[in-house]
């Protein structure tokens, strides 16, 4: 318990139970709950104090919508996190940290690698108001529309207002309570010399954090998707684990509007080399020469396995070795974090010849059920007729009333 409250200081008994049970140790649900309240009486209590906010999001189905957002909270450190999910399943699509969440070919190159690992792409993508946002927005509705004619000059891509990009938020609440807590402990370090502002410090930084928390990340993505929800009578919302319910829809009575897609058809090619370039400099963890030097260095110190308990070491005995090579270092003309969004948008516009704005606003945009507040894109995003009965029953009323679904509103 106490390794495991290092990484996850505020999970609950039910988070806690799974991941026992995932270290082969079975432990029943009043053991773990006696041992919370004689030990850990503070955090039961707030856990009991915590209030949730309450919003709506209507989904027909898997695969209907798949909503996007960026966190910023890291950034402090260096760190710039996305996740793509799917509201219907709560699945996490995918959650991914780099040094940047602000260029447009990361942001569709992340939509990319999922469709293309899946074999399917959903109805419709969502996000907040952006031009980070643009690449996705374009380059979705030019794979929907390279699979159906009907959709040519239709943006294919919801734009949400005032917070209302509900299910992104509430990853990213539940990422801050059960897995942020722990990683901050270790990267708030006090007595490890590092700033990002340092050019560097931030590149050895890079170098040797960011895979190392995208593994942390992955196990906890996992986690989520592979956990069952809390059952709420009051909600008509699947109750099984995320994957299961992605990938047997029929099982839950629920339907899934996945659009099939060939990884290697040539529209698939296109809107990669259109929107997410392979070759792009954003895809380098670091500069090529700074990579070719430490991973020099990592095999000179032993290439030790990265864990939470040696990740400084590592870093700090990598530092070492650049800085006593100071001629190689002011030869790499190395950068330090900063807000690159301008840089990027520059370089997005100048090679699509395009000016981009919040929203795209050269496609016809999908139509809008004001009534029933439906987001997803069935039937041009009127959203299905309810009078069918077997397709009714298919709706979920998404809200975000769980001990899973919190929203984070900072």
């Amino acid at each position: 318990m106490i390794d495991l409250r290092k990484k996850y200081p505020h999970a609950g008994y039910l988070r806690i139970k799974k991941l026992l049970r995932k270290r082969s140790k079975e432990v029943t649900k009043r053991v773990i709950i006696e041992y919370m309240h004689k030990y850990e009486p503070d955090l039961v209590r707030a856990r009991v104090r915590q209030r949730l906010k309450r919003r709506r999001l209507w989904a027909a189905g898997v695969n209907d919508v798949l909503c996007v957002d960026q966190h910023d909270k890291l950034k402090r450190y260096g760190l710039a996190l996305h996740t793509g999910v799917d509201p219907f399943t709560g699945k996490i699509k995918w959650m991914r940290v780099w040094w940047t969440n602000s260029n447009p070919r990361l942001i569709f190159r992340y939509y990319l690698d999922c469709i293309k690992k899946d074999g399917y792409t959903c109805l419709v993508t969502q996000s907040d108001p952006g031009p980070e946002n643009f690449c996705l927005a374009k380059g979705h509705s030019f794979i929907r529309q390279s699979l159906d004619s009907e959709l040519e000059g239709t943006l294919q891509h919801r734009y949400m207002k005032e917070k209302n990009n509900m299910p992104p938020e509430i990853a990213w609440s539940n990422m801050r309570r059960n897995f942020t807590p722990g990683m901050e402990d270790i990267l708030s370090n006090p007595d490890v010399n590092y700033s990002c502002d340092n050019p560097l410090q931030y590149n050895v930084f890079k170098w040797v954090f960011i895979p190392w928390f995208q593994a942390e990340l992955d196990v906890y993505v996992d986690l989520i998707n592979t956990t069952k929800r809390r059952a709420q009578t009051h909600k008509i919302l699947p109750h099984g684990p995320p994957d299961d319910i992605d990938e047997n829809a029929h099982r839950y009575n629920a339907l899934n509007f996945k659009i099939p897609i060939d990884p290697d058809a040539d529209y698939i090619k296109e809107a990669e080399q259109l929107y997410a370039p392979p070759d792009h400099p954003v895809f380098e963890l670091v500069p090529p020469e700074f990579d070719y030097w430490a991973r020099s260095y990592y095999t000179q110190i032993g290439s030790p396995t990265v864990t939470g308990d040696n990740v400084w070491n590592v870093y700090e005995e990598i530092l070492n070795k650049f800085t006593t090579n100071a001629p190689l270092v002011e030869d790499l003309q190395l950068e330090g974090f900063y807000d690159d969004r301008e840089e990027c948008l520059k370089e997005v516009q100048n090679a699509l010849q395009v000016n981009i704005h919040t929203m795209v606003d050269d496609l016809q945009a999908l139509q809008y059920d004001e009534e029933g507040a439906y987001m997803g894109g069935v039937n041009g995003g009127l959203g299905p007729e309810l009078r069918d009965e077997d397709l009714a029953e298919g709706i979920v009323n998404f809200s975000s009333d769980d001990e899973d679904y919190d929203v984070d509103n900072d």
